[in-house]
């Protein structure tokens, strides 16, 4: 049982939850349901003392861990800010094609795991601070634009993630062509370079 998880929550309810988030989006999501994917009674689940809300914790914990190692590298190898942004953005990718239905599931939900509220606040630290960091990088060494860092993390984070796993999951859009598709269009965008000249601020 890992740290900070509650007695009744053990790996097995885990990824019970994972595969009811999978089948049935997070907003439906019971502790029935999550108990007839685990194979247990509705009396077993309850006598456990645990909660769906705990469970949905656990479950995004671990998504937040596999995503921490997964965008690591791009954090800590050589390059410039924006050489480092798009390997984070492929990192993205990569971890929400491993995890593509039950990542599909919970970004439909409204309201939980991946918001909280108000512009300023980041996605979830976890999420989108990886973001905010480079953002800050790159500012510095001149390689990516001037941006308010923490709003434009909580986008970028979004616009991958809300943009990808749609196209992967929805329109079954192969990998590398919904992958190409968002990131070229998230870094390089769709003025040319005169056209900046007259953008409204």
């Amino acid at each position: 049982m890992s740290q900070g998880q509650g007695r009744g929550v053990d790996q097995a309810l885990i990824d019970a939850t994972a595969a009811a988030v999978a089948r049935w989006g997070l907003e439906n999501v019971t502790l029935d349901r999550i108990g007839a994917e685990a194979g247990l009674s509705r009396a077993t689940v309850y006598r456990r003392g645990v909660t769906r809300e705990e469970l949905v914790a656990a479950l995004t914990a671990q998504a937040a861990d596999t995503y921490r190692r997964a965008i690591l590298p791009a954090l800590s190898e050589p390059g410039t800010a924006a050489q480092r942004l798009r390997a984070a953005l492929d990192a993205l990718c990569a971890t929400a094609d491993e995890h593509l239905h039950l990542l599909a599931g919970m970004f439909l939900a409204r309201g939980e795991v991946f918001h909280q509220p108000g512009p300023d606040a980041l996605v979830l630290d976890a999420f989108a601070e990886p973001f905010e960091r480079l953002l800050r990088d790159g500012a510095i060494d001149g390689s990516l634009r001037p941006m308010p860092p923490t709003v434009t993390a909580t986008v970028l984070f979004n616009m991958i993630g809300w943009g990808y796993i749609h196209l992967r999951a929805a329109h079954d859009w192969d990998a590398p062509h919904a992958r190409r598709a968002t990131i070229d269009l998230v870094l390089h965008g769709l003025l040319n370079g005169s056209a900046h000249d007259g953008e409204s601020s």
